[in-house]
């Protein structure tokens, strides 16, 4: 491109200085100023080929990176998914690759093409984590179920036992070290971890 920004300044150079040439021949004057517009004709379909060329290019470039990007990104939510394990993890890896794809598309914004793709992908992550986080909830509250019916059930044992205590140092001794007295604690604690306040 340099170079042909060079010949198009030597060409209009010998353009300007054919123009003030005082030729008295019409003939060669012709002849002369035909050579130069051939010339400058040649030089703009060289520039034109290397102006097509170079958009090719960039077009190519663009297209590799797009795809190379969009792998990437594919890989990216693919291990999120699988490393969510909570529907609180679900929720911050969306919120991160959400984000990710607004940078996407603003970096790819001038082709069409690539946003419907990057919009495409968009509903495939969310409905990917919505599922994901659902499973997890549906999980979290079976759990938090059996925990709850384990816990009605030793609870009932654990009332029915303190009434045929006699005195208060029997009951103390009995809630002190009884090992299912331990298991409600450690039930209790369990459903405060997975997010049960009742």
């Amino acid at each position: 491109r340099k170079a042909l920004d060079e010949l198009a300044k030597g060409l209009e150079v010998l353009s300007e200085t054919v123009a003030t040439l005082a030729v008295d021949d019409p003939t060669v004057r012709t002849k002369i100023l035909e050579g130069l517009s051939e010339t400058f004709g040649h030089m703009n379909r060289v520039r034109a080929e290397v102006a097509g060329r170079k958009k090719q290019l960039a077009e190519n470039e663009d297209k590799a990176e797009f795809a190379a990007q969009f792998r990437l990104f594919s890989q990216a939510v693919g291990t999120a998914v699988a490393m969510s394990e909570t529907p609180e993890a679900c929720d911050a890896a969306l919120s991160r690759l959400l984000v990710q794809v607004e940078e996407l598309e603003g970096r790819f914004s001038e082709h069409e093409g690539y946003v419907a793709e990057l919009t495409a992908k968009r509903e495939e992550v969310y409905e990917a984590f919505t599922a994901k986080k659902q499973a997890l909830l549906d999980q979290r509250q079976k759990k938090i179920g059996a925990l709850m019916d384990a816990g009605k059930r030793i609870l009932e044992g654990v009332s029915r036992r303190s009434r045929g205590f006699k005195s208060e140092d029997e009951l103390n001794a009995y809630f002190a070290a009884d090992a299912m007295v331990g298991k409600l604690r450690q039930i209790a604690e369990q459903l405060l971890g997975l997010g049960d306040s009742v």
